[in-house]
């Protein structure tokens, strides 16, 4: 290999920029000088970038064919925040912005290179910004009144996920005793059997109410999305103080209470009864609870469910039984349609035979999901993941669907997601378990915001 073919271009300096600022994807069109996952479709490269972030729990980008690379925050919203980088200079001096924008620090940043990226650049090394310190100790008057509460209970949401925060709230809950209530979006920091685990929340009207906060004398807020938990639904329930996910871990060394019975709160205990219903029954259509019983036990632990928005997306992040972190993932924005066969995509790009399933609604009759076609994102996303040489398999939820029955239907989820291959497969599912839901926790308010 000659010098010659190893020389610094402006592109390569792109690449460093990139890696120093801790960016571990790009994906989207080609950039000269700069490792990216081809995916043509701006649309489908934002939701590759959205799904590597949840997956991966790394930061990721979007090039957009232009020159322009677009980093942090949502990738499927717009950009907050534009900067040309017209020389060199301009790009070194960038790496502290784009390192802010990718881990949350700022807003989204949308960085413009202007240099053509093959011109020559000097082969320096971008300094990297000091590592992201979550470390956030909590103030006297925090400590204060956390302590004086008799019936504190916590509403935690996917920012305890993303700050890696989940450690700390383990901590916080096992010194003072308390029941933890999750968003779906952060699914999993508590094994479903934990006694600390209350229930999953944000998806029907009353989850807040009969998840125990109604109950409680303060409500202990850390990493909320208010996607999933907007104020009006649980703020005015009980006083509320609010942590953030890295005060965690510190005030669990100063907070601390007898140990004592953690009451199970109305809404785990009646869901559970339906849930479990729906485990006894041998009727088909079947019913959605059992379903995603079948996911959990074909899938495993180390696996990976996804679910885009929808019917079937509020049945996996209500029912499905997880045991940790990074199992499920359920978009909180009605407009991520796609998301769930990127999650799987992203999850198989690193990890080939990863146990991986995307679970999407389809309408009577479908026949066009995953077909690649205008219009259908979850197609589009999945013709992506097949000229990337990504098997991802998918069951479609639609009343045209095969209505199995159990052991048909987990003898097919094995050669889905098992036998390497892709697959579109329709099941159709016993509607009227959503009823006797609603029935316990009122309508359901998940993406109608």
């Amino acid at each position: 290999m000659t010098t010659a073919g190893l020389r610094m271009t402006v592109g390569r300096l792109v690449g460093r920029i990139l890696r120093a600022a801790g960016v571990d994807a790009v994906y989207g069109r080609p950039l000269a000088g700069v490792r990216v996952v081809p995916v043509p479709a701006d649309d489908v490269a934002a939701l590759m970038a959205a799904a590597h972030v949840r997956v991966h729990g790394r930061p990721a980008a979007v090039h957009r064919g232009d020159g322009t690379l677009v980093v942090g925050g949502d990738p499927v919203g717009s950009a907050v925040a534009a900067v040309t980088a017209a020389s060199v200079d301009d790009l070194l001096a960038a790496t502290a912005a784009v390192h802010d924008a990718a881990h949350g620090r700022s807003g989204r940043l949308a960085l413009t290179v202007a240099p053509d990226p093959d011109a020559p650049a000097p082969d320096v090394v971008p300094r990297a910004p000091g590592p992201v310190d979550r470390w956030s100790p909590p103030g006297d008057d925090l400590v204060a009144a956390v302590v004086a509460a008799a019936r504190p209970v916590v509403l935690a949401g996917p920012g305890v996920v993303r700050a890696g925060a989940v450690p700390g709230l383990h901590a916080v809950a096992a010194a003072a005793g308390l029941g933890v209530l999750n968003t779906w979006g952060a699914k999993g920091v508590f094994d479903w059997r934990s006694r600390h685990h209350l229930a999953t929340a944000g998806l029907q009207s009353r989850d807040f109410e009969l998840g125990g906060l109604a109950d409680a004398d303060l409500i202990v807020a850390t990493g909320v999305d208010p996607a999933e938990a907007p104020a009006h639904r649980w703020r005015h329930l009980a006083p509320v103080v609010e942590v953030a996910p890295g005060a965690l871990d510190p005030l669990a060394g100063r907070w601390s209470r007898p140990p004592a019975d953690i009451a199970v709160p109305p809404l785990r205990a009646a869901l559970g009864r339906v849930t479990q219903e729906g485990w006894a029954s041998s009727a088909t259509p079947l019913a959605p609870s059992l379903v995603t019983r079948h996911y959990a036990e074909v899938v495993g632990p180390g696996g990976l469910v996804a679910a885009d928005p929808g019917v079937a997306g509020y049945w996996v992040a209500r029912t499905f039984a997880t045991t940790g972190v990074g199992t499920v993932h359920v978009p909180a924005s009605a407009a991520s349609h796609g998301f769930a066969v990127a999650c799987a995509t992203v999850a198989r790009l690193r990890a080939p035979d990863r146990p991986v399933l995307a679970v999407v609604d389809g309408a009577a009759g479908e026949g066009a999901v995953g077909a690649g076609a205008a219009g259908d994102p979850v197609g589009e996303v999945l013709d992506c993941a097949r000229r990337l040489g990504v098997d991802v398999p998918v069951e479609v939820w639609s009343p045209g669907g095969e209505p199995l029955n159990a052991g048909r239907h987990v003898e097919r989820l094995r050669r889905l997601v098992l036998g390497g291959v892709t697959g579109v497969a329709g099941l159709a599912t016993d509607a009227g378990q959503l009823d006797r839901m609603i029935e316990v926790a009122g309508e359901v308010i998940a993406w109608t915001a």
